[in-house]
């Protein structure tokens, strides 16, 4: 809001300036300078926690590669169902060495056949079964990719809006310690005050350490911010992300959607939990590995059976010595192959196929129990976190309030010291940075069961 307000004053600033001082050399240079502030303020990308992850996912690089790779093998799993290419053998049989004469010999002939080799079984069919169960894995992945993303830069969002707000809370708590400041300075000017040197020092000593606090929160906001911003904006040329800004857009805490099956239902259910985490992303890309690892045992198991081949000739020969025609000639063939030698082979094939199916279901299992786990581990976190927020907001921050206003008012009615009030203006502060700072944690952790549940749940700001 504040860029926006800028950007209208530089506007309104501008057009006063062409009009009223419009000869005047300063003004015209003052109007100049204002338009070149205009690409600044605009570049800058002022992005919701939504909008935020919309852009990630929408302009992912990963994304499109997965497709286009996606699309190459779904063009060979088309090309792996034909039959090998056909053979034409050209050939000039039993020519007499003596004269090189064609009509000499009887069995001296042209000769053309065609060949044609059938794979064993139904090896063609599932070689391309196997290629398109390697392209059913692409979209699986970049729909864990999807939910990847949504995790990670919802994570650095909130990072860098909890620095924001962390700012907010300390820049209100330095006006107070300047109101309490000048106070002291007053008490210590005034003849009647009865406020001490050391006080006075105290209460600049404070202000200069929140100082101190709101340029680290700064640095750290930034550095979040940059991290977020490899996501958000990609590099456009002739331009560097760091000439480019991210600028949060809020308007109140983030309320994150959490996935729409109870919490509470699924976890005293196991089943109907494992039920739902077998359909994440990375137990069913589990799922389709096994299935290629079965398409190759079974392709495995084809090899047992012979290939075969077909070879059709046709054989030209010339008239004989004394004129007359002699009859062209035709042949088939049929060669097939004897899987004696191969059959130890073919026997190390089948079971290595085998076990490597094992091993996938081993693997899904595997997977399936981390994510159950880590599904546990999340709502168990969640519902902590939100305990420590009711303390927080019934207890102790209310707890915290009344202790600095009679720490205050001990001191202005000369019955306390003011260490004790700076000490708890500054607990004060704290608890309210500590409790923003659990919130922010409850975010993330929904962020990460959203990536648990896999599905695509809104993330939007009130």
């Amino acid at each position: 809001m504040a860029k926006h307000n800028f950007l209208a004053f530089c506007h309104v600033l501008q057009s006063v300036y062409c009009r009223r001082f419009l000869i005047g050399k300063t003004h015209r240079i003052a109007s100049v300078f204002l338009l070149s502030l205009l690409p600044l303020v605009a570049s800058a990308e002022v992005l919701s926690l939504q909008q935020a992850v919309e852009k990630a996912v929408s302009q992912d690089d990963w994304l499109i590669s997965s497709q286009q790779k996606e699309n190459a093998i779904r063009a060979l799993s088309q090309g792996m169902t034909a039959l090998p290419d056909p053979k034409i053998n050209v050939g000039l049989l039993n020519m007499p060495t003596d004269s090189f004469d064609f009509n000499q010999e009887a069995m001296t002939q042209f000769s053309v056949s065609v060949s044609q080799m059938f794979p064993a079984g139904d090896t063609l069919r599932l070689t391309g079964e196997k290629y398109a169960a390697q392209g059913d894995q692409m979209p699986l992945m970049r729909d864990n990719r999807r939910a990847m993303l949504a995790m990670e830069v919802s994570n650095l969002w909130l990072t860098a809006y909890s620095y924001e707000e962390s700012i907010k809370l300390v820049k209100q708590n330095r006006t107070l310690f300047e109101q309490l400041h000048e106070v002291v300075e007053s008490s210590y000017s005034s003849a009647y005050g009865r406020a001490k040197q050391q006080d006075l020092v105290r209460s600049e000593l404070e202000l200069i350490k929140l100082d101190h606090r709101l340029t680290q929160l700064r640095q750290a906001k930034e550095n979040a911010l940059k991290k977020l911003s490899q996501y958000i904006l990609p590099a456009m040329a002739g331009q560097n992300k760091a000439d480019q800004e991210i600028t949060l857009k809020t308007t109140g805490e983030p309320i994150m959607v959490t996935p729409s099956n109870s919490r509470s239902s699924l976890s005293s259910n196991s089943l109907a939990l494992a039920a739902r985490l077998s359909q994440h992303p990375l137990v069913r890309i589990v799922d389709v590995q096994s299935n290629t690892a079965q398409i190759d045992k079974s392709i495995a198991e084809q090899k047992y059976k012979p290939e075969w081949g077909v070879t059709l000739g046709y054989g030209y020969r010339g008239d004989d010595l004394s004129g007359k025609d002699r009859a062209d000639l035709a042949s088939i063939a049929v060669s097939v192959s004897v899987p004696i030698f191969s059959s130890s082979r073919q026997d190390a094939q089948v079971k290595a196929a085998s076990l490597q199916v094992e091993s996938f279901l081993s693997e899904k299992q595997l997977v399936l129990n981390e994510l159950m786990a880590k599904y546990r581990v999340l709502t168990s976190d969640i519902t902590l976190l939100d305990q420590r927020i009711r303390i927080y907001q019934t207890k102790l921050l209310p707890s915290y309030r009344e202790s600095a206003q009679a720490m205050l008012n001990a001191y202005t009615s000369n019955d306390g010291v003011f260490s004790d009030v700076v000490q708890a203006r500054i607990a004060t502060l704290n608890a309210h940075i500590e409790l923003l700072n659990i919130r922010i944690e409850r975010f993330k952790r929904l962020a990460e069961l959203n990536y648990v549940m896999a599905q695509d749940e809104e993330v939007k700001l009130k």
